[in-house]
């Protein structure tokens, strides 16, 4: 990479764990956040307190950056409102900057809910949106494919499964993605050569439980080392839908 690896969202859950790995191996890094972190990785890390919905704030993080993992966003059910602004506006801000400063890789964090409706046990598993978060994640895939087929710059939309610590739902024995796994997978998303211009792929641990086809996993040389089946079970699957508790959920007004 010609320039740090830019993460927005750096401060969030899955952002900390990230910095902190890619952090110890090294890894030139420039973090975006509304929030500051709670300490900065002993490196060369460079901090940009900032809004994504800014677009003068986009400019300044995007700048000079070598790629970018865009985990910035609302990570739960909101009102609609809420949802676009703070998922769709705001990424559509990050892929117009991007586009600007010729950034050549962007990996976008989609999520397993753009699935959610679809039941437990389907064959194939076509865009079924369990929420209003869900429906902002597909436009962020779409913004995603657009820019990739228009301008000059590589995209991936990793549909992330259930990242947790360890399995805490009887779901998680399919869906479970382990922080040490988030971490190869993003990383590599950003950085392996791809086969496509636009690739999206599902976000998982090897788990011997498996829903969702494992397509791009090789390309990215995406070798999981955790697996849901070694810890212990959380009792019987009892969810209808992909999505669990997102599905079976009011929507918000």
């Amino acid at each position: 990479m010609n320039g740090p690896l830019l993460i927005t969202g750096s401060s969030g859950t899955i952002g900390t764990r990230l910095v902190t790995d890619l952090a110890a191996h090294g890894i030139p890094l420039r973090l975006l956040d509304r929030r500051p972190p709670i300490r900065l990785p002993p490196t060369d890390a460079e901090f940009v307190q900032a809004d994504l919905r800014e677009a003068s704030a986009v400019e300044r993080g995007v700048a000079g950056a070598g790629a970018v993992i865009h985990l910035a966003g609302i990570a739960e059910e909101a009102p609609f409102a809420e949802v676009v602004e703070h998922n769709i506006t705001a990424t559509h801000l990050l892929l117009e900057a991007a586009r600007r400063h010729n950034i050549p890789r962007i990996v976008l964090a989609s999520s397993h809910h753009v699935i959610g409706m679809n039941p437990i046990g389907a064959t194939a598993a076509p865009m079924a949106p369990d929420s209003f978060y869900a429906v902002s994640k597909i436009a962020l895939e779409a913004l995603g494919h657009l820019y990739a087929h228009k301008t000059g710059m590589e995209v991936v939309a990793v549909r992330i499964g259930s990242h947790r610590t360890h399995p805490t739902e009887p779901r998680h024995r399919a869906t479970w993605l382990s922080p040490r796994d988030t971490t190869a997978l993003l990383y590599a998303a950003a950085t392996r050569p791809l086969p496509t211009r636009f690739l999206t792929l599902y976000g998982t641990s090897d788990n011997s439980e498996n829903w969702w086809p494992r397509t791009g996993w090789d390309a990215l040389g995406y070798r999981p080392a955790d697996n849901a089946a070694r810890h212990p079970r959380t009792g019987p699957l009892t969810d209808r839908w992909t999505g669990g508790a997102f599905a079976d959920q009011d929507l918000p007004t």
